[in-house]
């Protein structure tokens, strides 16, 4: 999955710059950390907001100040994984110098990713599907990066013929999201580098030209628009 665009309606973030902001944004940030932790252990349906609240040292009636819901609070934890993953490809692939170690680089790091975040993959993507419609929206997140580096991969004529960037997006991510979930609900079942270097081939053979792969990498951390922050839940 390419973490490298925003969801729609995303504002940049700015530090608060009053006490009160401070201090309101202080909280928010216990409730998403509470939220997180629980989520990981519980599950979306087994965590109400009384618990996160409880947990993160604040009353009841406060979490209702910063989101209409545990769904929406969900939403915010779904959307800063995203971007944490995000920032984590784009240093992942600064040190790449061709294409084919950047497909690599990315894959190592998104499995790395489902690996320590194997609770939240469930729970976005996996055979439950507690959340699935945050999973559909941050898979779009993930997607909107990659066809855009896509499209200049094609218009610099390295995609294999009859490879159409939005199509190869759509079905790269796809894959990535049912393997990683596959794999997150037993780590054991195949070693992390078969699956990487199947990932891995599978993109490089399928998607690119073979003059491509020596070239340098187009759109490392997605241009612009990774580095804005996704959008916040209320």
């Amino acid at each position: 999955m390419d973490v490298s665009s925003r969801s729609p309606g995303a504002q940049v973030e700015s530090e608060p710059r009053t006490a009160p902001a401070r201090s309101r944004s202080a909280t928010r940030g216990r409730l998403v950390e509470a939220a997180t932790r629980l989520f990981a252990g519980a599950g979306l349906h087994g965590v109400t907001s009384h618990d996160i609240a409880r947990a993160a040292g604040v009353a009841a009636g406060t979490f209702y100040l910063h989101f209409d819901s545990k769904e929406a609070l969900f939403r915010e934890v779904a959307f800063e994984a995203a971007a944490r993953l995000r920032d984590r490809v784009g240093k992942a692939l600064a040190p790449a110098t061709t294409l084919e170690a950047a497909v690599r680089a990315r894959t190592a790091t998104l499995i790395d990713f489902a690996e320590e975040e194997r609770a939240l993959v469930q729970i976005l993507f996996g055979r439950n599907h507690e959340a699935a419609g945050v999973g559909v929206d941050v898979l779009d997140f993930l997607t909107a990066g990659l066809e855009q580096m896509l499209r200049e991969r094609a218009a610099a004529g390295e995609l294999a013929p009859g490879v159409d960037p939005a199509v190869a997006a759509q079905a790269l991510n796809g894959l990535r999201v049912r393997l990683v979930a596959w794999w997150a609900e037993q780590p054991g079942r195949i070693p992390r580098e078969t699956l990487i270097e199947s990932l891995a081939r599978i993109e490089l053979g399928a998607v690119y030209a073979p003059h491509a792969l020596a070239t340098p990498p187009r759109g490392a951390a997605g241009g612009p628009a990774a580095r804005r922050r996704p959008r916040r839940a209320d």
